[in-house]
């Protein structure tokens, strides 16, 4: 590396006033315009509409115990928690391997549960619910053991009803249609870092910086290296900048998980300038259409312009950071490094593939 050609890089793109515009004022603007918009679509509805259903499968082993829990079915429904009976115990197990069902019950002398991944709300649910479900069952129980009279079916339902109350405590607030588009303007315009790849070299060479670096004792993998870590730096104050701004105005809770979403963003404009760099060494024009189409795909795709599924999310690399950081600042699950990882290690097969083009012409 060389401090003086990082430097030099930096300040160059300091310099441009389009770097302010692209990079500050645009997507600060549609942030606002968007957040205004569309706020009808992040109102704050009942959480438990948006809870997905349960599948549950349940195989009854102890036929009077299962005549209690069928009975019980039969006088309490809810669109949340789905039960159907399977004919054994394998059939259920395939069920629930195969994806077809969220949780196994095996109700024998004791109740066994199995279950895939759930999400913190979904499991508050269905623990919430079995528990009152299964103590009912119990007390039915005592009452026909010692002959008084069972609780009536409507006493249970009116229960389990009640029962379906969803524990918000540790659930953190949904993002508003403010701190959505804060997140998504972000990654949306840390995208347009492919054109800031496609100029990497262009302007060094208009402002003939660049054939005085190349007559220099320092070799040509070190230009590219520090050129690039130059833009790289510029990056990484600009999603830095955006952060702290959207945080005070916009109230994105970024201290929650502050690292591990500058390291996502950083790791998508990382790719991306690589990307911008890679395609510039098959011509500029050419490069610029490519990088516009991959630019828009990535950004609809990853949810850059409305929320998408999660299936969608994972054909962009722009979904690959969105997902982990709206799941960190607003869910309490495990964060998924996933995206970065991806990112940085396409970035650095773009960044070799680049460096091996220019290394091997003979004018820069």
């Amino acid at each position: 590396m060389n401090r003086t050609i990082i430097i030099r890089a930096f300040v160059q793109q300091i310099r441009d006033k389009s770097t302010y515009i692209y990079f500050l004022l645009f997507p600060l603007a549609l942030m606002l315009v968007l957040g205004s918009i569309l706020q009808g679509a992040f109102g704050t509805s009942e959480i438990e509409n948006k809870i997905d259903p349960i599948q549950i499968r349940y195989v009854a082993a102890d036929q009077k115990k299962g005549a209690q829990f069928e009975a019980i079915l039969q006088e309490v429904s809810t669109p949340k928690l789905v039960f159907k009976a399977s004919s054994d115990e394998k059939q259920a197990i395939n069920a629930l391997k195969e994806k077809q069902a969220d949780v196994y019950l095996l109700i024998g002398k004791n109740i066994d549960v199995e279950m895939n991944e759930l999400s913190d709300i979904q499991f508050t649910l269905l623990k919430s619910y079995l528990v009152e479900l299964f103590q009912t069952m119990h007390r039915l129980e005592g009452a026909q053991r010692f002959g008084q009279a069972p609780e009536e079916i409507s006493d249970v339902s009116e229960k389990l009803d009640k029962a379906l109350v969803v524990d918000q405590t540790n659930l953190k607030k949904p993002a508003t249609s403010y701190q959505y588009y804060s997140v998504a303007m972000i990654a949306l315009f840390i995208l347009y870092m492919a054109e800031n790849g496609l100029e990497m070299f262009g302007k060094s060479r208009r402002h003939k910086t660049l054939q005085r670096e190349a007559i220099s004792p320092v070799s040509r993998q070190t230009i590219i290296n520090s050129t690039f870590l130059g833009h790289v730096l510029l990056g990484l104050c600009a999603v830095f900048v955006l952060m702290v701004i959207t945080q005070t105005v916009f109230d994105v809770p970024w201290q929650q998980q502050f690292g591990f979403s500058f390291l996502n963003l950083s790791s998508l404009m990382i790719l991306f300038l690589a990307l911008g760099a890679f395609l510039e060494t098959i011509g500029k024009e050419v490069g610029m259409g490519i990088t516009q189409i991959i630019i828009q795909i990535a950004a609809f795709l990853g949810g850059g312009y409305f929320p998408v599924s999660e299936e969608m999310m994972n054909f962009s690399p722009m979904g690959w950071v969105m997902g982990p950081i709206r799941e960190a600042l607003w869910t309490n699950n495990a964060l998924q490094w996933r995206g970065i990882i991806l990112n940085l290690l396409f970035a650095v097969l773009m960044f070799l593939s680049m460096s091996v083009v220019l290394n091997r012409r003979e004018e820069f």
